[in-house]
């Protein structure tokens, strides 16, 4: 193998996916950034056994081959030579290469081992917009649950239909839903996707309009861009149905500043240690809602104006991360608190709209505090 191209493209490449690249394995090539050059384009690739990232590069011309390269050393490389264009140039697994005046020769892996993978895509599932897919991703996986005891709860579920592409996130306390219109001819699906995956990929995307095109197969998922294709293993098991824990209605209402609201919370998570998991408590009452903690550490209040009619006040206890998780990834100025009663569910959508849903379940309060 041997080419030549501009450093800073090919350190970009490599710096994608390494994200995929194994910490350790029993196969000492996943340690690796496999690199491949074929009809004058390089291909990069990083295997962790189940997530695959590949960057495409175009180059003028070269000789064909492959080698697989230790990723730190490689990436430090990239980063430290001088000059725009490099050289490299590969022999079995001795790999040169230059750039100026400085000239490596590295110990590389013969890239024969390295598992086949399947980039291909076979049929097309769904396309959105970049940043559309990032925003989604975003606003949903921070749900998902840590727990393996539930593992397909470790990830989140992507429904496509006809006219609506959903993505949900659930743990078991609270649910992060997002969803687009959309229009495709292709069948209605369903598949769940792991939330790290998800958050590797997230870091390629772009805000951008331009495509990314899903592929939705049996065991495994392709999301592809321009030059960067993604794949991942989907995870099996029956998944929360999800629309049923929505609450169709509710018989409150209350509209909340979301920066005002969510710098209230923060105050109060100040008294809130990991350890102890005491909750914030929120009285809901006429034009007005009370934040409060009462902790070991001591206790906190605070008020701040809402729009809000009740004939009585109502008072609910909930995890302070959760709410906080929330506040932080709507986007709006503004959002609607949906309940029923002290132990009802707090539903969170947008003032207008329905585009995205968020569920937070509440926990039980001391009476004693």
């Amino acid at each position: 193998m041997k080419f030549t191209c501009n450093r800073h493209n090919l350190l970009e490449c490599a710096a994608i996916v390494s994200r995929a690249v194994a910490t350790r394995s029993s196969n000492v090539l996943l340690e690796g950034i496999h690199l491949e050059l074929s009809e004058r384009s390089l291909l990069l690739t990083g295997f962790d056994s189940e997530t695959a990232i590949r960057c495409a590069l175009a180059l003028d011309g070269g000789e064909e081959g492959k080698v697989v390269m230790p990723r730190d050393t490689f990436l430090d490389i990239l980063r430290k030579l001088p000059g725009d264009e490099m050289a490299v140039e590969a022999d079995g697994d001795k790999v040169r290469i230059t750039s100026e005046n400085a000239d490596y020769v590295v110990i590389g892996m013969l890239a024969d081992g390295y598992p086949a993978l399947d980039f291909s895509g076979n049929q097309l599932t769904a396309t959105l917009p970049q940043g559309t897919l990032r925003s989604m991703i975003a606003q949903t996986v921070f749900s998902v649950s840590s727990s393996e005891a539930r593992p397909v709860h470790t990830g989140c579920k992507f429904c496509v239909e006809s006219t609506m592409i959903e993505v949900v996130g659930v743990d078991g306390y609270r649910l992060a839903l997002r969803r687009e219109p959309y229009q495709g001819e292709e069948e209605p699906c369903s598949f769940v996707v792991p939330g790290r995956a998800l958050l590797e990929m997230a870091r390629t995307l772009t805000d951008s309009d331009t495509p990314v095109y899903i592929y939705a197969g049996e065991k495994a998922v392709l999301f592809t861009t321009e030059n960067v294709t993604f794949l991942t293993r989907t995870l099996e098991g029956e998944f929360l149905n999800y629309r049923a824990s929505i609450p169709a209605e509710s018989a409150m209402r209350a509209i909340v500043n979301t920066k005002a609201f969510a710098e209230c919370v923060e105050r109060a998570s100040l008294l809130i240690s990991e350890r102890q998991r005491s909750p914030v408590r929120i009285v809901f009452s006429d034009g007005e809602a009370q934040i409060s903690c009462y902790t070991p550490i001591g206790k906190f209040d605070d008020r701040m104006p809402i729009e809000f009619k009740c004939s009585e006040p109502i008072e609910m206890g909930f995890n302070v991360r959760f709410l906080l998780d929330v506040m932080r990834h709507v986007g709006d100025s503004d959002v609607a608190f949906e309940m029923s009663n002290s132990s009802s569910p707090l539903v969170i959508r947008p003032k207008e709209g329905d585009h995205y849903v968020y569920l937070v379940l509440p926990v039980r309060l001391r009476t004693d505090a």
